[in-house]
């Protein structure tokens, strides 16, 4: 957990494989989804934003599944914009994305990605002092255990203060 290097590192292995390939790989947004995330997280934690240009390719690709698979990738399209604008300090929206994002995930049952959408939101509001961080770290935990993910949850436990 957190090993964003290891992922940015796994991102571009997967993207050489893929361009020796005759024929495209069909994820329908699943590595746009997680690619997005792990670009964010980097450029969150080295505050270096070349990592927001693969985030803003990992966004524009969901955009376009959003279009042919709405009930799949929505959730996913609105939580890497929420986390991009708390990156680029547009706080407006950021919190009604985030909770789209969750609202949604649940609607289709994505219940791990409900989970990380509720810990990504928790992390946003702790980074801004926001009390309720605790009650997302909350859910989050429940959902990870919920979906099976014992080792996520007691990372979160050990690692959050919630």
């Amino acid at each position: 957990f957190g090993e964003y290097e290891l992922a940015a590192d796994m991102i571009r292995k997967k993207e050489e494989v893929e361009g020796q390939m005759s024929r495209p790989c069909l994820y329908y947004g699943l590595t746009d989804f997680y690619d997005g995330l792990a670009f964010l997280a980097m450029a969150r934690k080295t505050n270096d934003m070349k990592w927001m240009s693969g985030a803003s390719k990992a966004i524009s690709k969901l955009e376009r599944h959003v279009q042919y698979g709405k009930d799949n990738c929505e959730h996913k399209l609105l939580l890497l914009q929420a986390e991009s604008n708390s990156l680029l300090g547009a706080f407006e929206d950021v919190f009604r994305k985030y909770k789209l994002s969750i609202a949604f995930a649940e609607k289709n049952g994505f219940i791990h990605e409900q989970a990380i959408a509720n810990e990504r939101l928790g992390d946003f509001l702790l980074k801004n002092g926001d009390t309720r961080a605790s009650q997302y770290y909350g859910i989050s935990n429940s959902l990870y255990l919920r979906w099976g993910a014992q080792g996520k949850a007691d990372h979160l436990c050990k690692n959050i203060p919630f």
